[in-house]
């Protein structure tokens, strides 16, 4: 038996042929915003935020004859801002962290992140410290691996990223 394709034939066929093409672009287009982000990194409206590396750091300063800690996480933060502008917010209101319920202080960057510290829609990356409380059992209890909580947050959107200590350098994954 011969096989005739007609005229009409084909034109269904490829119609079939683009639907089909099509549903399949739509489909995969259904997991929550097409790009594949790390466990580093975040979108946050206009802001694509990425930690480059964390570690930790202490010094022992003694004073009166009484010796004492202080500890830091210290982050790299890349943020990238892709939106048409925006005042400045306080570094202060970007950065938070704490160890179970007990708050980190920032200690540094401190001012001010405003459009023009990310000219032409590109790249700012700054180093992000978290200073333990002086009582010292937050720190211990960070060390023992309980997570620092930083809390990434951009005008209504947040992210947290979970650090653990891993002997100096600081695991990064986020929530």
């Amino acid at each position: 038996m011969r096989n005739v394709f007609s005229r009409r034939d084909f034109l269904k066929a490829s119609a079939a042929a683009v639907l089909a093409a099509s549903a399949a672009g739509v489909l995969t287009g259904c997991d929550g915003g097409g790009e594949q982000l790390a466990e580093n990194e975040a979108i946050l409206g206009d802001f694509k935020i990425q930690i480059s590396s964390a570690q930790t750091r202490g010094t022992y300063v003694t004073s009166g004859g009484e010796s004492k800690s202080e500890h830091w996480v210290d982050a790299t933060v890349k943020i990238v801002y892709t939106g048409k502008g925006f005042n400045s917010v306080q570094y202060s209101r970007v950065f938070s962290a704490a160890v179970g319920e007990t708050p980190w202080k920032l200690d540094k960057p401190t001012g001010n992140l405003s459009s023009t510290d990310v000219p032409l829609m590109n790249t700012k990356t700054v180093q992000v410290s978290f200073k333990a409380p002086s009582d010292g059992a937050s720190y211990t209890t960070f060390e023992k691996g309980e997570p620092l909580k930083m809390r990434v947050s951009f005008f209504d959107q947040s992210i947290v990223f979970y650090l653990r200590n891993g002997n100096k350098t600081v695991s990064i994954k986020k929530s």
